[in-house]
């Protein structure tokens, strides 16, 4: 299972094959994984494969048979006589055609579908794409083959050496099934394949010219166009075409270089060619045309001309890789006064150990790229070095206790084993690849070449682990050498075992200092080894599933169910039940822990039965901290006294909380204490005296800057256990993930400055997408085990929740607030030509918040307090758009929260609305104090309270449970989805009965409906990267700037 930024792809359930048969052409073939059955495509789930590739298929396609030759999963070959879809020349042409976009880069196709597709038919979708293109540049010749008792011209693949060496290479590279199907593979793709898509797009051409010519076109030419056989063919007219053919490939001969193993007892080497190693590999230095195969180069056998050619393109190759240079290397090779047998020719070459490992290292792919075919045993080609790791935890045989907790300070053995070519190997084995500096080493009988690099990589790390291993054995020899002296000194007992137990820990000092690949570490040195292990150099980690989870990350552990205790009061859910279970375990293992469910899933219920779990098992060590923003404090010890009433509560927040002694003694009696960030940060000192059992952060994305003072104040808190509660873990950027799960299990994921460059950088720029889906997956991989999320969208997590419908709703300006706009844009537009750097950034951020108070309402912009309306007619078109929703709300009985992200549009709205509805609106912001907050939010949730309440998104975005109203109106815009989905969940959670309808309102022709458009990707700016939030604005130039900001009248 595969993932990238969370998104995990499964092994796919069918296979879309493909084959090139000699007898019908492309054969298309569908496999059902499990059982490995052979189905047709109406078998297929829609959606299974790419869109594109449904619409063209259906079961009439799969009429015909064929025997297909197939390997079976225990290596045993059978031949099945199964459906396939097979295709007239010009529609196989036409099918490849449209499914060629599969082979690369496309929104076609999701990362799913893309798995469906089996490697033969990608095979065959890049023979098509590389034979268009030949064909495309005129790289094709005409031959004339006798088929079915009539001759016809067809078309073939040019026989230069640039057409033929990819040709060799892309048969090579094939997979088995094709070729074990298709012996003539490579001969098909050169004539029928070719002559096949040549004629396909010569097609509708030829119809077209046909139609205005006014005599027919050549029998030769006929058979070319359509296909038809020639009346006048014969093998007189073969042989003439053949021979015109001979004429190009006289002259487009090619270099094959054959690296082979040496023999295996050379004997002893001639002086004249001894050298510094007793092992010489043969090169052999061959030519081929065509699609013949290879033959030793013989000089004898070609004329001048080819002759000549021939040693250019040996001067060449040799100016390419210098190693094949005889006059270099010295070993141009036969003994003389021997015969040659049958694979000599008169240029192979004999190479030491160094030379052949930069020959495949190095020459290869330079003699590749400028035409030259090379070719090497598949042991070297295949030999992948990688490391494993074998870790289990460190038994101490003195140490009686039962602790089993699995935090990054618990102790792990490791056992470091290298495998190359997919064999583990022995520590001889190993030993003597270390050694070799070349890499290139005989194992097993077999001669593999290993990545020199890697095995540096290894070595380091092992001097690093071995460092650390011995360190820590020496660190417990002290120990135990202390309690053996104060033992002996106090003519203790058990003195003399003390005494033998440091000798023991002493001679395991010596040991491991002598040991290689083996020793003791704690757990988070492993895990910064894994970190640091990049995708070019993996580590596999192998042993117990939780450790290896714990420190090269994997699947996060399935704990055993706990008991919830009566003293908690609620039904929990399954997926509830779940949490607190996976809470239990995490807790006890003292493995910090995010519990990171969606919005509205019941979080705080989870915690708060997690707290009576261990209460009723005698579990709980201290009273549990829970820091929160100050607009749920209240709502955490209302949440409390509901579903465990028992639990002893305190609200430590507000001008009369208790300080020092008293504080101390009062948490000491206290299950629970509930504060909230600034509280914190006033009260640090205070707090970090009190010896918490826990310490959770409520919306712990409050502490997504590292760099604050609440992130810092709540780090220093000290806790046997923490926790983070958050429904959005980023918002904006990985090192909020980062600066999260540090809180919890400090250091696991490296410093700042590590994972911004080890990680962040490859991920969020995007400018290398191989690697930045591969460091998405090793971060998912390594963070996996430390955080829980459920979804509310998921239907298997919860599924009694009402449907969430949202609108963008696009409103007109008033002329007055299009005069405004104007006014403003132009202004800053003149401006900005004057501005650099912060300067320049400064305008951009102020211009954005006048242009929304604009968008609002004029007297939100001017500040002069004048009224909503003008002679009862409206002044801003979201105002009144807002009026009609409200008499909707009014006439469906429904009750709606109004979000805005200025108090000043608040305090506008507030008494209009209130006039309006006829009852007083409550407004809730930042400055609202706790106690009124509270009373506010139990007043709205009352059957008979208000039929719509005002918001602050910053104030009324997190925490609250509004679940009474069902209709959620954002009246401005923050740019963020995580933000804006904070605030629209405080209606859609659980205890919510209703559909719920959020309606986000926008201005037309504004630089709302700009930045709207580009997230919805109807429109593009050329130097734009779109982020979230509003800071990607002041990085764009000036002409997009003036796109985005500029006013379009509506016509």
């Amino acid at each position: 299972m595969s993932g990238v930024d969370g998104i995990r792809v499964c092994m796919p359930k069918f296979l879309l094959h493909g084959l090139w048969l000699s007898e019908t052409g492309l054969a298309v073939w569908v496999e059902r994984v499990a059982g490995h059955r052979i189905v047709t495509i109406g078998e297929v789930p829609e959606g299974t494969f790419p869109p594109i590739v449904h619409s063209l298929l259906d079961d009439a396609r799969f009429r015909h048979r064929a025997p297909i030759t197939l390997r079976t999963p225990k290596g045993r070959e059978v031949t099945l006589n199964a459906p396939v879809a097979v295709f007239a020349p010009e529609d196989a042409a036409r099918f490849l055609a449209s499914t060629a976009h599969l082979d690369g880069p496309s929104p076609a196709a999701s990362p799913a579908q893309r798995e469906s597709i089996a490697p033969d038919f990608y095979w065959l979708l890049r023979m098509y794409n590389g034979l268009t293109r030949f064909i495309r540049a005129g790289r094709v010749s005409i031959h004339v083959p006798y088929r079915h008792g009539q001759w016809y011209a067809q078309w073939q693949l040019g026989t230069g050496v640039e057409e033929r060496g990819w040709l060799a290479d892309m048969i090579g590279a094939a997979p088995g099934v094709l070729t074990v199907n298709n012996p003539n593979l490579s001969e098909d793709c050169a004539q029928t394949f070719t002559n096949w898509i040549a004629s396909a797009m010569l097609s509708e051409w030829a119809r077209d010219v046909a139609s205005q010519r006014p005599y027919q076109w050549h029998d030769f030419v006929m058979s070319l166009l359509h296909g038809t056989p020639l009346r006048r063919g014969g093998a007189n007219l073969a042989k003439q075409v053949s021979d015109w053919n001979g004429t190009i490939t006289a002259v487009n001969l090619q270099l094959v270089f054959i690296a082979e193993a040496p023999e295996e007892d050379t004997g002893e080497p001639d002086p004249e060619y001894a050298t510094e190693y007793d092992t010489l590999w043969p090169v052999r230095v061959q030519v081929r045309s065509g699609t013949d195969a290879p033959r030793p180069v013989r000089l004898s056998d070609y004329d001048s001309v080819t002759a000549e050619a021939l040693r250019n393109e040996l001067l060449r190759a040799g100016d390419i890789a210098r190693v094949l240079d005889p006059s270099i290397s010295g070993r141009s090779v036969r003994t003389p006064g021997t015969l040659p047998g049958p694979n000599d020719g008169d240029w192979d070459l004999y190479l030491t150990t160094d030379e052949i490992v930069m020959f495949v290292t190095r020459a290869a792919a330079a003699l590749r790229a400028n035409g030259f075919a090379v070719m090497l045993p598949r042991s070297w080609a295949t030999a992948e070095t990688t490391s494993k790791l074998k870790i289990t935890r460190q038994e101490d045989p003195h140490d009686s206790s039962t602790v089993t907790r699995m935090g990054f300070d618990t102790l792990m053995q490791y056992d470091w084993r290298l495998s190359v070519g997919g064999k583990e190997l022995t520590d001889q084995e190993m030993e003597q690849l270390v050694r070799s500096k070349s890499g290139l080493v005989k194992l097993r009988g077999e001669w593999v070449l290993a990545d020199t690099a890697q095995i540096a990589k290894t070595a380091k790390y092992l001097q690093s682990l071995k460092q650390s291993s011995v360190e820590t054995a020496r660190a417990a020899a002290e120990e135990a050498d202390i309690r053996a002296r104060l033992a002996k000194k106090a003519g203790a007992a058990d003195a003399d075992q003390l005494a033998e137990q440091a000798e023991a820990a002493w001679e395991e000092v010596r040991r491991l200092e002598q040991a290689e690949g083996e020793g003791v570490v704690p757990a988070s040195v492993l895990r910064q080894l894994a970190l640091e292990a990049g995708p070019e150099e993996p580590i596999a980690f192998e042993g117990s599933t939780w450790f290896t989870s714990l420190v090269g990350g994997t699947d996060r552990p399935a704990p055993d169910r706990v008991d919830i205790p009566d003293t908690v009061h609620a039904e929990l859910r399954e997926y509830q039940r779940r949490g607190v279970d996976w809470l239990y375990f995490m807790s006890r293992n003292n493995l910090g822990a995010v519990l990171a469910d969606d919005m509205g899933l019941g979080k705080t219920l989870q915690l708060l039965t997690l707290l009576a779990v261990e209460e009723a098992q005698g579990r709980k060590t201290g009273p549990t901290l829970v820091v929160a923003p100050t607009s749920v404090v209240g709502n955490w010890a209302r949440e409390a006294a509901r579903f465990t009433p028992d639990m002893r509560v305190r609200v430590h927040h507000g001008a009369q909380r208790l300080k020092g002694d008293e504080l101390f003694e009062a948490a000491d009696g206290a299950d629970l204490v509930i504060t909230s960030y600034g509280t914190v940060a006033r009260d640090a000192k205070d707090l970090a005296k009190i010896k918490w059992d826990h310490v959770v952060l409520d919306e712990a994305q409050a502490i997504k800057n590292a760099g604050t003072q609440a992130s810092k104040s709540v780090r220093a808190l000290p806790a046997r256990h923490r926790i983070a509660l958050t429904g959005t873990p980023i918002e904006n950027k990985l090192s909020e993930l980062r600066s999260i799960l540090d809180f919890v299990n400090p250091g696991m994921l490296g410093s700042q400055t590590f994972f911004r460059n080890h990680f962040a950088k490859a991920i969020e720029s995007r400018r290398d997408e191989v690697l930045a889906d591969e460091m998405g997956e090793r971060l998912q991989r390594l963070t996996a085990p430390f955080i829980l999320r459920r979804l509310k969208t998921d239907t298997a997590i919860i599924e009694d929740l009402p449907e969430k419908a949202e609108h963008v709703v696009a409103v007109d300006m008033t002329a007055e607030q299009a005069a405004l706009y104007k006014a403003l844009v132009d202004e800053m537009q003149q401006e900005l030509a004057q501005r650099k750097g912060i300067a320049r950034k400064g305008l951009v951020l102020a211009t954005i918040t006048r242009i929304k108070q604009i968008c609002n309402h004029p007297a939100h912009f001017l500040g002069d307090g004048s009224p909503v309306t003008d002679k009862g007619t409206h002044r801003s078109g979201k105002v009144e758009k807002l009026m009609e929703l409200l008499d909707h709300a009014i006439r469906t009985d429904q009750r709606v929260l109004i979000f805005t992200q200025y108090k000043a549009f608040g305090d506008i709205l507030q008494p209009y609305l209130s006039q309006r509805l006829g009852q007083q609106v409550p407004f809730l912001h930042g400055g609202v104090g706790k106690s009124a907050r509270d009373a506010m939010v139990e007043r709205f949730q009352e059957p008979d309270g208000p039929r719509a309440m005002l918001l602050s998104l910053k104030a009324g975005g997190t925490g609250l449970n509004l679940t009474a109203a069902s209709m959620v109106i954002h009246l401005d815009r923050w740019w963020n989805p995580a933000v804006e989905n904070q605030a629209t969940d405080r209606a859609f959670r659980i205890g919510q009965e209703k559909d719920v309808t959020v309606y986000k309102i926008i201005t037309k022709g504004t630089m709302e409906e700009s930045i709207q458009d580009i997230l919805d990707g109807k429109t593009q700016l050329a130097g734009a990267v779109v982020g979230q939030g509003e800071g990607w604005i002041t990085e764009l130039d000036t002409e997009d700037l003036a796109q985005l900001i500029s006013y379009r009248e509506q016509t």
